[in-house]
C-alpha cells in the first residue's frame, strides 16, 4: 500500500497525516500490528466524520465518493490480513496435533 492509494484530491491535511502513518505501518509487515492499525483506522474515521460535517453538499458528495474507493482498498487489505491470520492459526493447530502424535 502506498500513500497515493489512501489520499485523493479532497484529502484534508489531518487525514493525510493519518494515512501516512497507516502506510508506514503497512511497511512493517509481516509484524501485523493489529491494535495500532485499529487505533489509526478509528482516528481516520473520526477525522472523516468531522471533516464531512464542514462540507457543503457538492463537496460532501465528491469527498464521500473518493473515500468509498479508499475504504474498498482498506477493506480488501484487511481481508487479506484476516486470511493470512487464519492460515497461520491453521498451521499452528496442525503443528500442535503433529507434536502430540509423536509424544
Amino acid at each position: 500500500m502506498n500513500l497515493d492509494e489512501l489520499n485523493h484530491s479532497f484529502t484534508p491535511e489531518l487525514l493525510g497525516n493519518i494515512n501516512q502513518r497507516i502506510v508506514e505501518l503497512f511497511k512493517t509487515l509481516p509484524d501485523k500490528d493489529i491494535p495500532t492499525l485499529n487505533t489509526l483506522l478509528q482516528e481516520r474515521d473520526n477525522v472523516i466524520k468531522a471533516h464531512m460535517e464542514t462540507l457543503n453538499e457538492a463537496s460532501l458528495k465528491e469527498f464521500a465518493n473518493a473515500e468509498l474507493e479508499v475504504n474498498k482498498k482498506l477493506t480488501e487489505l484487511a481481508q487479506q490480513w484476516l486470511e493470512a491470520a487464519k492460515d497461520d492459526v491453521t498451521r499452528f493447530v496442525r503443528s500442535q496435533v503433529a507434536i502430540k502424535k509423536y509424544k
